[in-house]
């Protein structure tokens, strides 16, 4: 399907490359070099103007680089670096199983079957312990308390209680109520 290469080649067919570099290089920096010289010389006249030209923008602007260069290393590259960090942080748990995978496949390439890591032993001893935990924490709280501990009855609410009229046949006074103005009035007494 391909074709057969030949990685390993003669040295004479090395050496004769090298020759032909060579004198490849020698003859273009011979032909170029008259025309690098001219062109150079034509263009120093306008690279020295605008050299002089450009020199008041780059004082003015050179405040602004230094500005923008303390403002970078004191703000941006810090929270960079944090988020970066927090990033490596955040990941590690897919890293990890990328890696636990990568590793079961190098087994399963290999023809060897992965074992498999049981979870389930882990949960249970866990809720064991935090049963045998809870039960612990109930016996001391109820070794605690006293023995002969009865709450307190709670309180009968008493009956409310009435005026009855005098002997003499008056009536016991009424409450003062207040209208809409704000202002008290005596309500009027009951027959």
């Amino acid at each position: 399907m391909y074709a057969e290469v030949l990685v390993l080649r003669a040295t004479p067919d090395v050496d004769a490359t090298k020759e032909r570099l060579v004198d490849t290089w020698e003859t273009t920096r011979d032909a170029l070099s008259p025309h690098l010289i001219a062109a150079r010389e034509a263009m120093t006249p306008y690279v020295d103007e605008a050299r002089t030209r450009l020199t008041p923008a780059v004082e003015r602007i050179a405040p602004a680089v230094d500005a923008a260069r303390t403002k970078l290393r004191t703000d941006v590259v810090p929270a960079v670096v944090a988020a970066a960090e927090t990033a490596r942080k955040d990941s590690a748990p897919a890293r990890a199983e990328a890696k636990q995978r990568a590793a079961d496949a190098l087994l399963v390439l290999r023809g060897t079957k992965p074992t498999k890591r049981r979870r389930w032993p882990l949960a249970l001893a866990c809720l064991v312990g935090g049963a045998a935990m809870g039960a612990y924490a109930g016996m001391r709280k109820a070794a605690n308390q006293p023995t002969g501990y009865t709450p307190a009855p709670f309180p009968a609410a008493q009956p409310p209680t009435t005026e009855t009229p005098a002997a003499g046949g008056s009536t016991a006074e009424t409450p003062a109520t207040k209208s809409a103005t704000g202002v008290s009035k005596p309500a009027k007494p009951t027959r």
